[in-house]
């Protein structure tokens, strides 16, 4: 089997609602695809984070990656990356990581296909059909009482509370959370980075107290010493990796217990190649892995649900809680939806590769022209 060609979609949404992270508001949000096709008939789907600017993710696939790609085996994934991974002069990351990301996420597709078999199976290690996940997110800007009810309502038992403000201001909503949701539902807080390690720490202390089960990127994530000193004193255990390309850079946060939850993003992580390494890398060390989504798509949701699936230290899939055209409108068969959830479960792909069905018409609709 050989490789016959690679193109690149830029896709761009603008969203019934801002969302609004500590960081900013996000009235529109971008991805690319990736979409490989074989001389055997048998094609692949990638996704790359792409958050901003997706016409310069396309034009490094076109132009960079295809060339290494056109020609060769699919199935040679390994070789394949490192080939890719060349291309790049420097040190592993930004937006050509990304773009590799997308592709290899193409060539497990195809992989699965060519063997009859969805991915995880492919891995030979967990064999879960549902997966947990927690309700992403109550955004800075909701009032935290009615979103909760609906989240519950939806069937989840894992809520994630974004946070922003002043320390005082977002102790007195995640209390409030608490007093609704109860004690038998999980929460998890999200700061995106906002504070300073003292405002952290006593951030932390109040989250502690409110059995909150982890505090997730409070501080810089360039900040390494910052989270190793922090994970000593916080009572509330630390998560992080979404702003994270490689294993390398989970190193050191994993092996010294800076973080005890790790979230790699598939479609920035160098794919799912790299992704199983940081998950394998994680459970060595009993660190969970809980694979983030964010405002990705559904080929970065396909590929996030195989890994969660196949993981044995995984903790639960992020699904995010508002509609989106990426993740509803451009697959036939949409998986691990707010929709979907049951009993604070989602199922996983069962079909061959990803097990993902595109509606190639309605990806046109948001190609950036």
């Amino acid at each position: 089997m050989k490789i016959e060609s690679v193109k690149a979609y830029p896709l761009t949404q603008k969203l019934h609602k801002a969302q609004v992270t500590s960081q900013a508001a996000y009235a529109q949000v971008s991805i690319c695809l990736v979409r490989i096709e074989t001389d055997e008939g048998i094609e692949g789907v990638g996704e790359c984070l792409a958050r901003f600017a997706p016409a310069a993710y396309a034009h490094l696939i076109d132009t960079l990656l295809s060339p290494v790609l056109v020609g060769s085996d699919p199935l040679c994934i390994a070789e394949l990356w490192r080939a890719m991974r060349t291309r790049l002069s420097g040190r592993s990351g930004g937006i050509l990581f990304e773009a590799i990301a997308g592709v290899d996420i193409a060539l497990w597709d195809i992989l699965g296909k060519a063997h009859n078999a969805p991915v995880w199976r492919l891995f030979g290690e967990m064999n879960r059909t549902r997966v947990p996940a927690y309700a992403s997110s109550i955004m800075v800007d909701e009032e935290v009482v009615d979103t909760a009810n609906q989240v519950m309502d939806m069937g989840f038992r894992i809520i994630k509370l974004k946070i922003g403000g002043v320390v005082r201001t977002e102790l007195r909503r995640a209390e409030k959370l608490r007093e609704t949701v109860g004690d038998d539902v999980e929460l998890v807080v999200d700061a995106n980075y906002i504070y300073d390690e003292g405002e952290a720490l006593y951030l932390s202390e109040g989250l502690a107290d409110l059995g909150v089960r982890w505090l997730e990127e409070p501080i810089d994530p360039e900040n390494r010493d910052g989270y190793l000193r922090l994970s000593r004193r916080s009572r509330v255990p630390l998560a992080a990796g979404e702003s994270e390309y490689t294993a390398h850079d989970f190193a050191d946060l994993i092996s010294e217990g800076a973080i005890r939850y790790a979230q790699p993003d598939v479609t920035r992580a160098g794919g799912i190649s790299e992704t199983r390494r940081i998950a394998a890398l994680a459970d060595a060390f009993h660190v969970r892995y809980a694979p983030h989504v964010g405002f990705s798509g559904i080929v970065c949701i396909f590929a996030s649900l195989h890994l969660a699936a196949a993981a044995p230290n995984t903790y639960a899939y992020e699904c995010m809680i508002t509609p989106s055209a990426f993740r509803e409108q451009l697959a036939a068969n949409p998986v691990g939806l707010y929709t979907q959830v049951e009993d604070g479960e989602v199922s996983v792909p069962g079909g061959p590769g990803l097990g993902i069905e595109m509606e190639w018409k309605e990806v046109e609709r948001f190609v950036e022209r």
